[in-house]
């Protein structure tokens, strides 16, 4: 069974409604490549072009742990894994 990366709802229009990919095990840097290879333009959502690191209003979550306190985009997928991306949402009253 490959891992698998949930697409967050704000970043469905991009994946034409697709809400999870299968990714292969290895670095996760592989598995968003092969969200990039598959939805052009998402990787930038996530990544930030000039330095590569994680958007800092993004969170990526391997199987319910921050990937920040693991190896960071070098951790690595297994498979049966599960891969969710968490963009933050601001707003509201003060």
């Amino acid at each position: 069974m490959p891992a698998s990366l949930k697409v967050p709802t704000a970043m469905r229009r991009i994946t034409e409604g697709v809400d999870r990919i299968d990714v292969p095990s290895g670095p996760l840097t592989e598995a968003l490549e092969v969200l990039e290879s598959r939805f052009p333009g998402i990787k930038s959502r996530v990544l930030d072009d000039v330095t590569g690191d994680i958007h800092p209003f993004v969170s990526i979550f391997l199987n319910d742990n921050d990937i920040m306190y693991l190896r960071g985009l070098e951790t690595i997928v297994k498979d049966g894994d599960e891969i969710v991306i968490v963009p933050a949402i601001a707003g509201g009253a003060a």
